[in-house]
């Protein structure tokens, strides 16, 4: 009977790799498939996806594999994550998520409730036609009204620096843990807001407090200075650390405002940025596009300081383009010859 026991354990073994590594070959392959459901090119994906016994013999050269990570397959899952209008990672109701609410989307007439969107009759913004419908999303349940809003922008030379130090955590092999306990002041994160962001919200925001956290995103509550002094609309806001924003305007309790916060994708959002937080969600990707010194060192001085918003410049990229870094390398390589 002893003899037999290692016989046992190397069965048991090999079953639990099989069944770990089927798992992992089939999200694989339906992360490879999304591309092309989405219309997104990727030149590497093979015309016909391999078997999961080819995979198999693959390990030993007699078979084709689904093609690993890598630069090509990072910048198509970004495509892919910006294919999507911003608030398609906003909750859905449904049974199971948020099963008492409603979403609908934004209409002029609501601003009677919530006032105007940042960008609509706003003095702040120097263009006038923030694309809501692909942003907001208004919440309803009963008497409880919360509209939430994505906004996409690109780093800031600030933003790039804070930055710096989660990533060289992250390169060096070190623990994030105690980066991940620490909470910085409120004054921290609304920078964070007012270098990603403009708008009447922002610059009326005052008596800036934390509010809550979801998965490494800190939200902010404040005042707006321009209310009235029976105005019970609740203003809330959170930078996802390199650029996207999140808006709230609610006329809710905290605890339906969480409930419907706390069911955002920020593990989507984070990776849409130029440059994703180590600190949010699942952190950064298995291959990194552009790294803070990276960006720093190939914008330079035309990174700006101030924040280029939604509708100062194009919304979200239309197609892969290299990284910071490799247009670097590249421009390098055409001065040596």
């Amino acid at each position: 009977m002893l003899k037999i026991i290692p016989a046992i354990l190397a069965v048991f073994a090999l079953a639990a790799f099989l069944i770990l590594d089927f798992m992992g070959f089939k999200d694989r392959a339906k992360e490879l498939a999304r591309f092309d459901v989405a219309g997104v090119g990727y030149d590497a994906l093979p015309e016909e996806a391999p078997s999961y016994v080819s995979h198999l013999l693959s390990k030993v050269g007699m078979g084709e594999t689904l093609p690993e990570r890598s630069e090509e397959t990072a910048l198509a899952t970004r495509m892919l994550l910006h294919s999507e209008p911003m608030n398609h990672y906003l909750p859905q109701p449904d049974e199971d998520v948020l099963p008492e609410w409603e979403r609908i989307a934004w209409s002029d007439d609501y601003h009677t409730g919530f006032g105007w969107p940042d960008g609509v009759n706003d003095p702040h913004y120097t263009a006038k036609d923030p694309a809501l419908d692909e942003e907001a999303a208004i919440y309803l349940k009963g008497k409880h009204s919360v509209y939430v809003r994505v906004q996409y922008a690109e780093p800031t030379k600030v933003l790039a620096e804070r930055l710096k130090q989660a990533y060289w955590v992250v390169e060096t092999g070190r623990d994030l843990g105690k980066l991940l306990e620490a909470k910085p002041r409120a004054s921290y994160f609304w920078t964070n807001v007012q270098q990603s962001t403009k708008g009447a919200s922002v610059k009326n925001a005052k008596d800036v407090k934390h509010f809550a956290d979801f998965d490494g995103v800190y939200f902010l509550t404040a005042k707006n200075k321009t209310a009235r002094r029976d105005e019970k609309m609740r203003y809330m806001f959170a930078s996802l650390g390199s650029g996207i924003t999140i808006k709230v305007r609610a006329h809710a309790p905290e605890s339906a405002i969480k409930e419907i916060l706390a069911e955002i994708d920020f593990q989507s959002l984070n990776q849409m940025q130029t440059l994703p937080s180590p600190l949010i969600a699942d952190g950064l990707a298995d291959f990194i596009l552009e790294t803070p010194e990276g960006w720093l060192e190939f914008k330079g001085d035309r990174a700006a300081d101030l924040p280029i918003t939604a509708f100062d410049a194009p919304k979200k990229p239309k197609a892969a383009k290299p990284t910071y870094e490799a247009t670097a390398k590249a421009e390098a390589a055409e001065k040596d010859h």
